[in-house]
């Protein structure tokens, strides 16, 4: 090869690395097609440093969120297009998401008695209920342009079917009464397409159980002992005070709060004979250490799913309501409004969204499984919290100290071989896991060459960091693992 055509090869070699260079800087991550308004923002202002949020700063979260939807819904508002790093599971589920997990907030504000029309930034005025109503048409008639698509086995839609069923029970004396017979039947039958499904062996087989629940509450019939054998196979990994493992790997992390005992209250709730005499015991048990983990100044963050840190206050919510023996209506409000004011001033919401990390954006920890709107499971805490009348307890009493506001403490919790200490004159919580040493393991950057493969393959490339999240011996609420960027 003669020196000219080698000089080339070399330039053209450079040429494609510096447009790669710049598909990166300029593409990645993608940006909102439409902005939000700056103005909105100001509705997050109760929840600033100093304030102590009330009634009113949770309403004007509610319609800031709400706002965030409409912003980015499509025509047919069966799918969001939220900004953020996409996910490995394809653009049409990622912006299905962002109604999927939207969706059951609208249902519990409608279902408490809280007015189902809010008005927005712009002036508009919002109908909830038929929000929902023309999301879920469009999404589940296959002649749709915004169908969410056939369900199949290990599919992402499952764990949304979950949420659009959770959504439409809180629905059924409103949007799913004004369906029409053949809308009904397609609604019907696009959630029936989880029957049968394999699913990971984790928390996901909760999700079938649940939409079998919603779908026999609406006096469908449905072949129950599918679900009967998913609730087995999900008790096969209780591991005893409370605690499940994700699986038959001994995983343990903060599903068991946002994900396992989410899901088995909404079960109790669709359908109050479930297993009575397991689910009421076993979630008093798991708050009984479960609360010693959370503080006004966050939580000692591990495992995965970071994202949905918000969501970490969801059982002692609902506890509060049924279980109050372990956790008062003072302390519940003290725990969901600790958690939003800590996140929320460090970046946790922007334009109207979840933010893809543990403060702000993060891809280092942000799993490949997540796209821009997955992070929405953080609002499962306002969910339980607006599913509760305006007149309840928990709105109407005022904060109470948490553990860790009260006293010092070091409780064990046996399943997952944890140890959660509680530093009463910081506020900051520790656990701390067997093992040797103390130093924290080193997370994994989102390189350059992962940005380049994830542009140009189209799929994300992010670090997994697994030993990060779990295989670290001491995680500190005052010094998180992944740090807090902003």
């Amino acid at each position: 090869m003669s020196a000219p055509v080698r000089r080339l090869f070399t330039y053209a070699g450079l040429a494609l690395v510096a447009a790669g260079v710049l598909v990166v800087v300029t593409h990645w991550p993608p940006f909102p097609k439409r902005s939000f308004p700056a103005k909105a923002e100001l509705r997050l202002n109760g929840f600033g440093a100093g304030r102590t949020p009330d009634r009113q700063s949770y309403a004007d979260l509610f319609t800031y969120l709400v706002q965030g939807f409409e912003v980015y819904r499509s025509t047919g508002g069966a799918s969001a297009a939220y900004p953020g790093l996409r996910s490995g599971n394809g653009r049409s589920v990622d912006e299905m998401e962002g109604f999927s997990r939207t969706a059951p907030l609208l249902g519990a504000w409608v279902w408490s008695g809280r007015p189902s029309h809010v008005t927005i930034e712009d002036g508009r005025t919002v109908d909830l209920c038929a929000v929902f109503r023309r999301g879920l048409v469009s999404g589940t008639d296959p002649r749709s342009a915004e169908y969410w698509g056939d369900i199949h086995d290990l599919d992402q839609r499952i764990v949304e079917a979950s949420d659009i069923a959770l959504a439409l029970w809180l629905f059924r004396e409103s949007a799913w009464r004004d369906l029409t017979p053949t809308e009904k039947q397609n609604v019907v039958n696009w959630l029936r397409q989880v029957e049968g499904k394999k699913v990971y062996d984790n928390n996901w087989h909760l999700l079938p159980v649940l939409v079998d629940a919603v779908l026999h509450s609406l006096n469908v019939t449905t072949e129950r002992s599918g679900a009967r054998r998913h609730y087995t196979r999900i008790k096969e990994f209780y591991r005893g005070d409370g605690w499940f493992s994700d699986g038959p790997e001994e995983i343990f992390d903060y599903y068991n709060a946002w994900g396992i005992h989410y899901q088995l209250f909404w079960l109790q709730q669709v359908e109050p004979g479930w297993d009575s005499q397991f689910i009421g015991p076993t979630q008093e048990q798991f708050l009984s250490t479960y609360k010693y983990l959370l503080g006004a100044n966050g939580f000692p963050i591990l495992g995965r799913s970071v994202c949905y840190r918000m969501a970490a206050a969801a059982p002692l919510v609902f506890a509060q309501a049924w279980h109050s023996r372990e956790v008062s209506p003072g302390e519940a409000r003290r725990a969901l409004d600790g958690i939003w004011a800590y996140f929320i001033q460090r970046g946790a919401l922007r334009a109207g969204s979840v933010t893809q990390g543990y403060c702000g954006p993060d891809p280092r920890i942000l799993d490949n499984y997540s796209g821009p709107a997955s992070c929405l499971w953080a609002l499962r805490s306002l969910i339980a919290a607006f599913y509760l009348p305006p007149g309840s307890a928990f709105w109407s009493a005022g904060p109470l100290p948490l553990p860790v506001e009260k006293a010092g403490y070091s409780v064990r919790i046996r399943p997952a071989r944890w140890t959660v200490v509680g530093n009463w004159n910081t506020g900051a919580i520790r656990v701390e896991k067997p093992g040797a040493g103390t130093a924290p393991r080193p997370l994994d950057e989102y390189s350059l060459l992962r940005r380049l493969a994830s542009t140009i393959l189209s799929r994300p490339h992010r670090p997994g960091n697994r030993a990060a999240k779990y295989d670290s011996v001491v995680y500190d609420s005052a010094e998180p693992f992944c740090g807090c960027l902003p």
